[in-house]
């Protein structure tokens, strides 16, 4: 009887000042933690909406405002321990098991949240049957009568259709948000007959057919944003390279003039194109990114300058054909060496840190790289965002860097890395005698196919 006392106060706490608010209830067998937290997504970030301290019997709740946006919304109950609900309006009483959150997950109370389920639930099992018969035919000789029953059966799950109960869901739950959801994950469906490029063009001609650009909600999930990522990185593989470029703009021109008519999702797109293209080294396309959208947005919209400001500035600093900053290296016995004064056709300034797992990866490709070239024609000049010595030099000491290392030693901070308008590491930028960046190449490969570019031929 107190349990449920404390449960109609609290449900009559949700009418304050006659607004109401949305209670997700929650049990949990078996949780060893005793907190809970709610997440949000926006595009592929997220942000803490609410906390919960987890009763004895694993039970919590987090509350939400009317005014709280539809969208995906993320249940962490344990450091790698979490699954995805949709929030559309609707009161959420859910029921798991820590162990198995989604195999066990139980939807007592929420439409959505049961379509969703019923779908992960779905998808999850399919993925596990394949990994699972693909173990059981290591299992056995192709000669014995059980593998080629175990083949079959494998068959049959890679011939069976993936997207059957999306679509089921899309149908029969057209106004739900995870129909909307679910368009954005279905791929275009390619008419048979098609050439590999012929479908490659298809596809992109096709690609933004499942999303509702009026419905601002869709940038409270990841599925968009991953969209984008996606789209773009199609380009190459659709394109000879010298078209790339210029079919990424017509692409871009085209997803920008489908959300112009909803100002919020069409900033929010913006920006996430602005997060891919960034990390990439074509310099054109984000050139023409910056000139025709960065700009106009922020000149139109004064809350939109500051956003967008930052990025334009930083991408002028380096793009190709720009002169950069003059870096000057104090050194304690011969004076500063100025990166003017590198004896050496082309200079790659490389930007990393230590604690950064992806310059871990690259720096070992680029020093393969760098011994096979003369210093006359290839010098690294190496620029750490550290802010410990100890840890900036055993990471130079293992990986045998001895190109030119330098690090003022104060993390992001770093006066170099400001001229350059650095926001991710690794970076790299290729430079000439004259300062002038030739290239930014994502990795070793791209830098050695523009050096060959530049006729550069290694020694060995």
């Amino acid at each position: 009887m107190m349990k449920r006392f404390l449960m109609l106060l609290l449900l009559s706490s949700f009418l304050i000042n006659g607004q109401t608010q949305y209670l997700i209830q929650v049990k949990v067998d078996s949780v060893p933690h005793r907190k809970a937290f709610l997440l949000d997504f926006v595009g592929l970030k997220n942000n803490l909406v609410d906390s919960a301290n987890i009763a004895s019997d694993g039970s919590f709740a987090f509350t939400l405002p009317e005014t709280s946006h539809p969208g995906l919304y993320r249940i962490v109950v344990g450091p790698n321990t979490f699954w995805d609900i949709i929030f559309n309006r609707e009161q959420i009483r859910i029921q798991t098991h820590f162990g198995a959150v989604i195999d066990s997950l139980k939807v007592l109370e929420s439409e959505e949240n049961k379509l969703l389920a019923r779908y992960m639930q779905f998808y999850i099992g399919l993925n596990r049957k394949a990994e699972l018969l693909q173990h059981l035919l290591t299992l056995y000789r192709p000669s014995e009568p059980f593998y080629q029953q175990i083949t079959r059966e494998l068959n049959n799950l890679q011939m069976a259709d993936p997207n059957e109960l999306a679509r089921e869901i899309i149908s029969n739950h057209p106004s739900t948000y995870v129909a909307n959801f679910l368009k954005m994950e279905l791929p275009p469906t390619i008419p048979q007959g098609l050439k590999t490029q012929e479908e490659m063009t298809y596809v992109l001609d096709h690609y933004w057919e499942g999303v509702d650009f009026a419905d601002t909600a869709m940038m409270y999930n990841p599925a968009l944003a991953s969209k984008i990522r996606s789209f773009f990185s199609l380009f190459p593989r659709a394109y000879p390279p010298a078209e790339v470029e210029e079919a990424m703009k017509k692409g871009l021109d085209r997803l920008m003039s489908l959300s112009a008519g909803n100002e919020i999702l069409f900033e929010f797109i913006l920006g996430e194109v602005v997060d891919w293209a960034e990390r990439t080294d074509y310099d054109d396309f984000f050139g023409y990114l910056t000139e025709f959208y960065l700009a106009e947005a922020s000149c139109q919209d004064e809350n939109r300058a500051e956003a967008f400001s930052e990025r334009v500035e930083a991408y002028q600093k380096t793009a190709v054909g720009t002169q950069v900053a003059e870096i000057v290296i104090p050194r304690e016995k011969s004076g500063a060496l100025l990166l003017s004064d590198i004896p050496a056709d082309y200079t790659l300034i490389v930007f990393w840190a230590s604690w950064c797992s992806h310059c871990g990866q690259v720096l070992p490709e680029i020093k393969d790289l760098y011994n096979r070239y003369n210093r006359s024609n290839l010098e690294v000049l190496a620029i750490s965002l550290d802010q410990n010595r100890a840890e900036w030099e055993a990471v130079l000491k293992a990986g045998g860097y001895n190109w030119i290392n330098h690090s003022e030693l104060i993390g992001w901070d770093c006066s170099i890395a400001y001229d350059y308008g650095i926001r991710a590491t690794p970076t790299l930028i290729l430079v000439d005698r004259n300062r002038t960046v030739v290239a930014k190449p994502r990795n070793a490969i791209a830098l050695e196919m523009k050096l060959k570019e530049l006729g550069i031929k290694p020694i060995r």
